[in-house]
């Protein structure tokens, strides 16, 4: 491979010698001048003064007298002068989106030299344009004039009158800016770089070295032509260009558009670097489409592998390209070991990096704050979300961990700030603060304390981890930054509009990486290739609207205007990014060009138009490949657990008197799935906690039962008059009190003394619970005269298995309410949910998967075996269910009743009628449940498995 910057590097060298330390270089970017460097070190035999090398940004900053403000100190001082001049009130973050196309645009303008005052005018006379823009091209007046035609006085239409009335006031606010920043020495790029060449055309300022070489340029701005032919007619200048013949002389090639232009007014010295690479190398060019983003880096970690392992080149002749920065972290973790040494020379957008998200949490958190009683407390989302984020969970885990656990058991909806003691970077962080100047030091000293937590974790740094660290450098300066610019333009500005600009800034802000691109595997952005050339390359993103990029900067100024004026426009764009994709392929000898068909949101899935170039306008032979992974979601094999000796001790647990024993939910669960059973109460999976925002069901039913629980305790042993029902519906007080106590125990989780708010939903909850509580008051008013046995009692029986009846197996329950009615005993059982009074038979009670199948039929007549067995009473024992479903229903009656086919349903009385058929039913159920040869397996019916907590655990 013939790199272009190393035969140019010698053929400078044995025409200059050591005098070439009297020559200044001027390269598009760094790494160029890096790599020239290295090649020359290679020439050399004896030391010499090396000489001085630039970029062009460089060159117009050191040779200029103003100096360069950043970006935020220029949208602070245009923003005064936008207000002042435009007569509005705008904040700063309504300015800040507008106040960066102003930058763009006045910075355009400077770097081509446009004049302003002719820019911004109202042109809508075409006489106009004819006699003042006699100094523009027959074309560029057409497009300034086709432009203003739409534009009439008297016809203007909203949009159009606040169009000029901007644009008219957009040169006097471009005048006051440049004025403001000449008087501080300041200025933006394009204002550095106009003054210089005005002054070097004036003879104000001299170029003091002997010579300039300038190399690998190739889309020239205005000032950059004028100084070029300024030092070309001090006879001070070489101009350098790399391209290659096949896009230079097809008059139709966009690769080319500038390069013609810059070599017939601009001619190399002679040189004998060859220009013919695409035509004569033998490139092996694959496309290889991938069906993600993502799939791209984990298929480039393959291609590097094999470019290292099956190679003779060196790691440093490899290069990733991505067209898209936002692949950068994934390619990086994919990178192979084998690698030992990656430079990354890219910018990464900030607002991917997880500093920013935990900036955003902060953000969000400080909004949260509340101030009630003295007491300062936040919301649990926000909370919970920076615990368990990767920076501060790593800063202290045990305490992070013991506070996630507090909130979620005692479901803490707003967090106490005294909860969180015991380290001094999460005592910072969860502290309120109440002005702007107090943020941006809390957020400087919460990012310090998180590098420093991560400067001492591990000497032994991944790259990755470095990276985590320029990260929080970049972002802690730019927090830096943006409060010394507030204190120095003395901007007041509330809160939330500080919080919106540092969002916006987040957003803007590129993080460069530079490494030393002397050794190791090289990644790198496409603007960073320019001048490089690499025997291997893997380039990624190679999607239309990735490379080229579409779509134009945003703009004041529009198309046609900035045609007309010779700005910059999309078709500019496009011509360059063209000539960046030839130029780093015209030298290499194995390519693999990436792309994604994923199709979602703005990505197309369509391959770059480049491809199509290359497929049907070139002479490259071109392989395509289209790799594919069986990901195909094959049917999950079903899952079953065998009863082997372990799960037999855990089973055995159940039986004679050992404490635990099954209750008729644990029994309805295994006749619903028996690998739900398993995983539940042998295997012990629990339910993740989460923090109810809102009551949820069984919280809901929990209230319910609790509230009734209470208000019948007082008269439990005793008859219960419709008097006293009635006197319990009239005391408000004492059914409020309950309710809330309810909720401070059951929901809230809070002690006595702690302090309780109910608001939002839960508010209308309660009040919808206080609705039932009446209705069920009223219910038994009915019934009443009646003698409440005994309430929320836990009933426990012993029901003996097997052929010899030598296995006891222990069930038990609460039975929500029994009492005593006339000559029966009622077993009532309350059902928030949905609950049926009719069952078909005692045998449909025990069906597997039985879509019919009446499981609180099922609980009630096991509660009435409870209750039989423990008290074997003379009494008739009648099921009953109060359903809140059927409360308001006309005629309601709480007894259970059995009904087949179209037959009338007959109420069960006494639920001894059944109790042989069901027991015998129970006796067979547990049988199954300690068979040793019939293992816990998956449901078939998967309607069961959509509000099942392990499905994901059976791949349902």
């Amino acid at each position: 491979m013939n790199s272009f910057l190393r035969e140019l590097t010698g053929e400078l060298y044995e025409k200059y010698g050591s005098n070439l330390s009297n020559c200044m270089l001027v390269f598009p970017n760094r790494r160029a001048g890096l790599f020239f460097s290295k090649y020359l070190n290679e020439l050399i035999e004896q030391p010499v003064w090396a000489p001085k090398i630039l970029t062009i940004n460089d060159f117009f900053k050191t040779h200029s007298q103003l100096q360069t403000e950043d970006n935020l100190g220029l949208l602070f001082r245009l923003y005064k002068i936008y207000i002042q001049r435009m007569e509005v009130s705008e904040s700063f973050d309504e300015f800040y989106h507008w106040g960066e196309m102003l930058l763009g645009d006045f910075d355009d303008l400077d770097k081509y030299r446009v004049n302003a005052k002719h820019l911004f005018q109202n042109l809508a006379e075409e006489k106009e344009i004819d006699n003042l823009f006699d100094y523009l091209t027959e074309e560029q007046i057409v497009a300034i004039q086709s432009f203003w035609s739409s534009f009439r006085p008297e016809n203007y239409s909203e949009h159009q009158k606040e169009f000029v009335k901007l644009w008219e006031n957009l040169y006097p606010i471009y005048s006051d800016f440049r004025d403001e920043l000449q008087s501080e020495g300041l200025a933006y790029e394009g204002m550095a770089s106009r003054k210089l060449v005005d002054e070097l055309e004036s003879g104000k300022i001299n170029i003091k070295e002997d010579r300039v070489l300038f190399i690998g340029f190739n889309a020239l701005n205005r000032c950059e032509k004028n100084l070029f032919d300024e030092l070309k007619r001090q006879d001070k200048a070489d101009f350098y260009w790399d391209y290659d013949e096949s896009y230079l002389k097809n008059p139709f090639h966009e690769a080319g558009l500038f390069m013609r232009e810059n070599i017939k007014r601009f001619p190399s010295p002679k040189t004998n670097i060859r220009f013919d690479n695409i035509k004569n190398n033998k490139t092996k060019i694959e496309f290889v489409s991938l069906s993600s983003e993502v799939g791209q880096a984990k298929y480039a970690h393959a291609v590097v592998e094999e470019f290292c392992t099956n190679s003779e080149y060196a790691l440093e002749e490899t290069a990733i390209v991505l067209a898209d920065e936002e692949l950068l972290l994934p390619v990086l973790h994919s990178i192979p070991k084998i690698a030992k040494n990656v430079n990354v020379t890219m910018g990464y957008p900030a607002k991917n990096t997880p500093v920013a998200s935990l900036l955003r949490l902060v953000i969000d958190l400080q909004k949260s704050v509340k101030n009630s009683g003295g007491e300062v407390s936040f919301h649990h989302k926000q909370v919970l979300a920076l615990l368990n984020h990767q920076y501060l969970n790593s800063v202290n885990p045990e305490l992070a961990h013991t506070i996630t656990q507090d909130i979620l058991t005692t479901n803490r909806i707003e967090v106490p700030q005294r909860l969180i003691k015991g380290d001094p970077v999460l005592e910072k962080l969860f502290s309120p603060v109440s002005s702007v100047e107090q943020f941006s030091i809390y957020l400087l000293e919460l990012l310090q304390g998180i590098y420093q937590k991560l400067e001492t974790a591990d000497e032994e740094k991944s790259l990755v981890d470095k990276i985590e660290q320029e990260y929080i450098y970049h972002l802690f300066l730019a927090i830096k930054r943006l409060n010394s610019l507030l204190n120095q333009h003395k901007i007041d500005l509330k809160q939330d509009t500080f919080y919106k600009i540092l969002d916006k800034m987040i957003q803007s802000l590129s993080i460069p990486f530079e490494g030393e691109p002397l050794a190791g595997l090289q990644v790198m952005g496409i603007l960073e290739t320019r001048l490089l050339d690499f025997k291997k390359i893997v380039i990624l993103s190679m999607n239309e609207g990735k490379l080229p990029k579409t779509g134009a900067a945003n703009s004041f100024v529009p198309y046609h205007l900035r045609k007309g004026f010779g700005m910059p426009t999309i078709d500019h764009q496009d011509a360059i990014f063209a000539y960046y994709f030839y130029r780093l392929i015209q030298r290499v000898e194995d390519l693999k060009l990436l792309y994604s068909t994923q199709s979602d949101g703005m990505r197309t899935g369509e391959m770059s138009r480049f491809l199509y170039q290359l497929k049907y306008e070139s002479d490259f032979e071109i392989v395509e490949n289209s790799p594919s992974y069986n990901i195909s979601l094959q049917e999950a094999k079903p899952i079953s657990v065998t009863k082997n000796e372990r799960i037999q001790t855990r089973l055995n647990e159940y039986c004679g008197d050992s404490f635990k024993s099954f209750s008729p939910s644990a029994l309805n669960t295994y006749m619903n799935c028996s690998l739900s059973f398993y995983f539940k109460y042998l295997a012990g999976l629990k339910e993740p906690d989460v923090v109810l925002e809102e009551i949820d069901p069984p919280t809901f039913g929990n209230l319910f039962h609790s509230v009734l629980e209470e208000l019948y305790k007082p008269f439990s042993g005793k008859t219960i008059q419709k008097e006293d029902l009635e006197g319990l519906r009239k005391n408000k007080n004492l059914l409020d009190q309950v309710l809330k106590d309810a909720f401070r125990t059951i929901y809230f989780k809070l002690k006595k003394d702690q302090p309780m708010e109910i608001g939002g939903r839960n508010l209308l909850i309660f009040d919808i619970l206080k609705k039932f509580i009446d209705r069920i008051l009223i219910l038994d008013q009915k019934f009443a005269p009646f003698e409440i046995v005994s309430l929320e009692g836990k009933y426990k029986i012993q029901l003996p298995i097997g052929e010899k009846a030598d296995r006891v197996v222990n069930i038990s329950g609460l039975i929500d309410r029994v009492d005593k009615l006339g000559d029966a005993i009622r077993i009532l059982d309350y059902k928030t949910g949905k609950a049926d009074l009719i069952f078909k038979d005692i045998a449909s009670l025990f069906e597997k998967e039985g879509k019919n199948k009446n499981k609180a039929a099922f609980q009630t007549l096991l509660y009435c075996l409870f209750y039989d067995e423990n008290y074997k009473p003379d009494l008739a024992i009648s099921p009953g269910i109060y359903s809140l479903k059927e409360f308001f229903s006309d005629g309601f009656d709480c007894t259970l009743a059995q009904k087949e086919g179209r037959g009338n349903a007959i109420r069960v009385d006494d639920y001894r009628m059944f109790k042989a058929e069901f027991v015998e039913g129970l006796k067979e159920l547990l049988e199954e449940i300690f068979n040793q040869d019939i293992p816990f397996s998956q449901v078939e019916n998967k309607d069961i498995c959509r509000t099942c907590v392990y499905s994901e655990i059976c791949h349902r």
